[in-house]
């Protein structure tokens, strides 16, 4: 069959698997008959042996859905099959690849793919073993370096007729002999180096297998050791006979083992539990009375401290280096008294003189073995001295060991120096070691003292104190944290503690607190003893309660001082009982702050004290007393009434709010009286309960107010609200009358109602006035009216009124947006957009008169709407607005497109304003946002008064300049509102913000040119005053003009702002010309020189020829005077040189 005849077919027989869903799983694998050159065409019928078929449940394996196996069809009656065709067709397979398309395996055959199955069918089922080693024994002796054992494996085989190869494992033996016992048959293996020797066995049944080995002992003298690897089994021991009479054995932990001797010169070890390797190791114990013994002793100390003594625990290894040891002789630290020995082999102890302690072990042993000490000594807290020696082993040769000196917190632990130099400190490989030391010989002594560190530590207390009616309870909670040392104890000072009637309670923690300690001496001085000392962060408790007696003269009241080198302000919680009241007052030196100061930490209050009255005060360190009066009130109760009316069709539902606030004493039940018309109307509901409250009617059934009282089911102390649910109906559609239920406990304090038309297109147009003057309109923050009872006995009675400009309740328009942008003549274009929550039918607004305002366009919502003039109301405008299409909108938004073309300024100091709407019955307005828009060259230089500005000053570069700045910008396009309009050519915008309404707005605007001439030029002109006048420049002339600049901005802030650049360039100017000035004046001033006289040349005369005779005082009788005979002759100018 060529390649596309076989395609062809197999298509075929995919397409009609899909069919009839016999095949379509992942692996797709299945056989298909073929034949060489052209298909043979059967006779009565089709050829159905050549479509995969499903197998039957007898042939299809388990788990192997996903393989399709074809099945030839059986030959129907009288048909005939040929033969040879039958004989001579070849099965080829095919395997369904990764991307879809089948491949031939042409060496595999369908018999070859059944058996494949069929095997990995079997190969899932849990089977036995084919194998197990049932148990292994060995026996032998000791001969020179070898052990002769006689091995005997038993080994069960599981299969019937098979050969079944057995790893016997003892790598380490040779085979002396061997010998098999059993109904089977058996032959050796070989041997490798994973699995040892092998073994083949055939039949089912027990195998038994004996064998004589020699295996090689290994030696480290003066110890032999015996290893073998053995098969797992779970039954495996050991009797081997050594010839030496008294030996000492090394065994693996687990195993089993007895040594015995059975002769003067040979001794019998048998060993239990195996496990997968044999491993002996043994060594003679010389003769005591023969051969010397000499010892070798590692000691490891480690020193523990307790709140009271000194524990020394010491591991000793001890061995023999020659002969063997059944006693030892150690000799302890004097200092120390014995409290416990042990080691493994332990017989017993004796003391013995001089602290020696000798140490009976059951038999004769060369080590090593571990003796265990435990020492204690007093605590040495008065002189801080103690010394540690000891622990020499008699006839020991080599005798080291180490010493570990655990931290004691709050002392300090430190070795006294030059003594004992074979001591020698090493570095702790532990962090909770203080030191460590090592001593290389005995005897040797480590002498340490041990000093007390002066505990820093800071405390911060948390005092409840609850005041009931005839006792008071101190809870305190003091948080310690130590900084240096460690506590052991922590002291309070309390003077009149015994004064006033405290008695203390320690609330005792099992890991930290131990007593309260009073020195009877001294009553006011408390100390708390702490189990262990301790440091870092901790926290001690204790209560205390005393005596009061309420309603009376007012008594001291003191705290606990921690003595403490850190304290921390004291906080007080102050709480009262349900029915008392506790007047506390501070003492003049005692400083108190009545809202405290947040601190790291918080007292945390108990579950029972948190819904009762309770003050927090801070107490600054120091004295804390207090002068406090405690008085008993009873029960008050605070009652108010809220009520929501919605009316719905021809049925009013009303539900009624009565709000409780109980002080002092708590309420069981509220006592209410009902109308008679609401008895059977009514569901009471407890605070958010779902389940309605039954009450209990006390009041003969024809009285016309019913007496009703609710049980709280609990106590209720504090808020308490119940919800009174009725309907009525509505017999009028104008007005309306409800009855109220009220508080037969204490009259209503306030009493409002709120007011809901359901169902109703028309609501929004209805006026609500009240028949009764008891009840007054008010607006609440959210535009929601309500009304109040002027007087709370009074019922409801409403009248309602249909008006066309109105609506149900008051309202007010939530926000406006204003956008103005003007030219240079002041004229301008504007939008104003105002959001209403309702939707009106008419409104009524005004613009300002004089102000040649022409209104464009008005939109509400998205839909044009015209204003009409009203008659002989100049610029009052009147709206029809279109009905809502929905029945609530999120927002109704009202647009006015308006401009005027007046012109404002004929100079630019003249202000200019611009306008808004007025509408009329003055309809509120929350808040406005107006932005106007000025041209390029034209900046802002006041704020308009009553306005904030939504800007700031911000850096751009070289230049500041002002930015939008604020929490809401004016939208550029709001929902149901027209397109935003192309008009608005302004560059400059400025955005202000006010709360309410605004009409007008006022401002001052300069070009760029002019604030630039105005600032550089003023700041100019007082830079050359200053320079031309010299006393002005000085520092107080620059201060005084500072504190100028700075007082006018007090009033003139913007323009100051403004102004402030260019007056900083104008200094600049002033600075550059005057730098300028100066450097011209240098260069045009000349410089003169001067030629030499010969005068010049000429030295002065000597000191001989300088004084005169008439120039000395004759009087002066310590002038000098010259000689009698003085020669006066000109010198020439050379002579004068060469003289000099």
């Amino acid at each position: 069959m060529s390649y596309l005849a076989r395609f062809i077919s197999v298509s075929l027989g995919l397409f009609l698997l899909s069919v009839f869903c016999v095949g379509g799983t992942c692996d797709s694998l299945y056989a298909q008959s073929t034949q060489p050159g052209q298909n043979s065409l059967q006779s009565g019928g089709d050829r159905k042996n050549e479509l995969p078929v499903t197998p039957d449940k007898a042939t299809q394996p388990a788990g192997s859905g996903t393989v399709i196996v074809p099945q030839p069809a059986e030959t129907a009656p009288g048909q005939k099959t040929d033969g040879t065709a039958q004989g001579s067709a070849k099965q080829d397979v095919y395997i369904k690849g990764d991307d879809g398309q089948f491949f031939p395996l042409p060496n595999l055959s369908l018999n070859q793919i059944l058996e494949y199955l069929k095997q990995k069918q079997e190969s899932q089922v849990d089977r036995s073993p084919a194998y197990a080693v049932s148990s292994i024994s060995l026996e032998g002796t000791i001969k020179d370096d070898r052990a002769v054992l006689d091995v005997r494996i038993v080994v069960l085989i599981n299969e019937e007729k098979q050969w079944i190869r057995v790893p016997i494992k003892l790598n380490e033996s040779i085979f002396l002999k061997t010998s098999y016992k059993g109904q089977g048959e058996s032959s050796p293996g070989g041997f490798n180096r994973t699995e040892g020797y092998l073994w083949w066995f055939q039949g089912k049944g027990t195998h038994e297998l004996n064998l004589t080995v020699s295996v090689s002992l290994k030696q480290q003298l003066p110890s032999r050791r015996l290893q073998l690897v053995l098969p797992q089994t779970a039954v495996s021991n050991l009797k081997l006979t050594i010839p030496l009479p008294q030996i000492s054995l090394e065994v693996p932990t687990g195993v089993a083992v007895s040594k015995k001797a059975v002769s003067d010169d040979q001794s019998l070890v048998e060993m239990f539990g195996l496990g997968d390797q044999l491993d002996l190791s043994w060594q003679p114990i010389p003769d005591e009375k023969k051969v010397e013994t000499v010892l070798q002793a590692e000691t490891l100390l480690t020193t523990d401290f307790t709140t009271d003594s000194v524990l020394l625990n010491a591991s000793q290894s001890i061995k023999a280096l020659t002969g063997s040891f059944q006693t030892v002789q150690v000799k302890l630290p004097q200092s120390f008294r014995l409290l416990d020995v042990k080691c493994e082999g332990y017989k017993s102890h004796q003391l013995l003189k001089d602290n020696i302690v000798d140490v009976s072990l059951i038999e004769p042993t060369v080590g090593p073995i571990e003796l265990q000490w435990t020492l204690e000594r007093d605590f040495p807290e008065e002189k801080g001295e103690f010394l540690i020696d000891g622990f020499e082993v008699s006839r020991a040769k080599r005798q080291t060991g180490l010493i570990d000196i655990q931290t004691l917190d709050g002392y300090r632990i430190f070795r006294t120096e030059g003594q004992n130099r074979s001591v020698y400190q090493i570095k702790a490989n532990q962090k909770d070691l203080d030191s460590s030391y090592r001593f290389l010989n005995q005897p040797f002594q480590l002498p340490l003292n041990i000093e007390r560190v002066k505990p820093y530590f800071s405390a911060r207390p948390f005092y409840l104190v609850q005041m009931f009616g005839n006792r008071a309870e101190l809870e305190a909670r003091v948080q310690i944290n130590v900084f240096q040392g460690a506590l052991d104890q922590v002291s309070l000072n309390w003077p009149d503690r015994v004064k006033e009637g405290w008695e203390l309670e320690l609330m005792q923690e099992p890991s930290l607190t131990e007593a309260i300690e009073i020195n009877q001496s001294q009553p006011g001085r408390i100390n708390i003893n702490l189990l262990k000392r301790s440091k870092g962060e901790f926290e001690i408790t204790f209560r205390a309660r005393r005596p009061v007696i309420a309603d009376q003269e007012p008594f001291n009241f003191t705290l606990p001082e921690i003595k403490a080198p850190s304290l921390s302000p004291t906080s007080l919680v102050m709480v009262n009982d349900t029915n008392v009241v506790t007047d506390l007052t501070p003492a003049p030196k005692t400083q108190v702050l009545t809202t405290p100061v947040a601190q790291g930490g918080k007292l945390t209050l108990p579950a029972e004290v948190l819904n009762l009255r309770k003050n927090e005060y801070q107490i600054q360190p120091g004295p804390n007393e207090f002068s406090a009066v405690v008085s008993i009130h009873s029960q008050e109760i605070i009652a108010t009434s809220s009520a929501l009316l919605e009316i719905e069709s021809a049925e009013m539902r009303v539900e009624q709010e009565i709000q409780y606030q109980i002080e002092y004493e708590p309420l069981s039940e509220v006592r209410l009286r009902v109308p008679l018309e609401l008895k059977n109307r009514v569901n009471f509901y407890l605070d958010n309960e779902q389940n309605p409250l039954v009450p209990t009617w006390t009041s003969d059934e024809a009285d016309p107010v019913q007496n009703a009282r609710l049980s709280l089911r609990s106590k209720k102390l504090g808020s308490v609200k119940i919800t009174a649910v009725y309907l009525l109906p509505q017999n009028s559609p104008d007005e309306l009358h409800v009855p109220l239920i009220r508080s037969d406990d204490v009259p209503f304090t306030e009493s409002q109602f709120e007011l809901s038309l359901m169902d109703d297109e028309d609501a929004q147009y209805l006026e609500i006035e009240s028949l009764d003057a008891a009840w007054q309109q008010q607006l609440a923050m959210n535009n929601n009216a309500f009304w109040r009872a002027i007087d709370p006995k009074a019922d409801i009675s409403l009248k309602l009124n249909k008006n066309e400009s109105g609506s149900l309740f008051a309202y007010s328009i939530s926000q406006a947006w204003i956008q103005c942008s003007l030219d240079l003549t002041g004229s301008y274009q504007a939008r104003a957009q105002y959001e209403f929550p309702v939707s009106p039918r008419t409104l009524t607004f005004r613009m300002p008169e004089n102000a040649a305002i022409k209104i464009d366009d008005i939109w509400w919502n998205d839909q044009r709407v015209t204003g009409s003039l009203q008659l002989g109301k100049s610029q009052e405008y009147q709206l029809i607005l279109p009905s809502p299409k929905e029945k609530e909108n999120e927002q109704n938004i009202l647009t006015i497109d308006y401009g005027s073309t007046k012109h404002q300024r004929d100079s630019q100091f003249q202000p200019m304003t611009v306008a808004a709407v007025e509408f009329a019955d003055n309809l509120w307005i929350e808040k406005t946002m107006w932005k106007i828009s000025l041209p390029n060259n034209q900046h802002l230089l006041t704020i308009p008064l009553g306005f904030t500005p939504q800007f700031r000053w911000e850096n751009q570069g070289v230049f500041w300049s002002r930015q939008f700045y604020g929490q809401d910008e004016l939208p550029l396009a709001l929902k149901n509102a027209p397109p935003e309009s192309d008009e608005f050519l302004g560059v400059n915008d400025y955005q202000f913000y006010r709360l309410g309404p605004a009409t007008s707005l006022q401002f001052r605007a300069l070009s760029r040119s002019m604030i630039v001439f105005i600032g550089a030029g003023t700041a100019l002109l007082l830079g050359f005053i200053l320079m031309s006048i010299s006393a002005l420049r000085s520092a107080l002339v620059l201060l005084l003009m500072i504190t100028a600049v700075s007082a006018v901005a007090l009033w003139y802030t913007a323009p100051v702002e403004v102004l402030l650049q260019p007056a900083v360039f104008g200094l600049i100017l002033a600075v550059v010309a005057s730098m300028i000035n100066g450097t011209s004046r240098k260069h045009r001033e000349a410089k003169l020189l001067t030629m030499s006289a010969p005068s010049d040349f000429i030295p002065p005369p000597s000191i001989s020829e300088r004084i005169r005779p008439s120039e000395v005082d004759p009087e002066d009788i310590t002038a000098v005077r010259p000689g009698s005979e003085v020669v006066e002759k000109p010198v020439s100018s050379s002579e004068a040189g060469a003289n000099r």
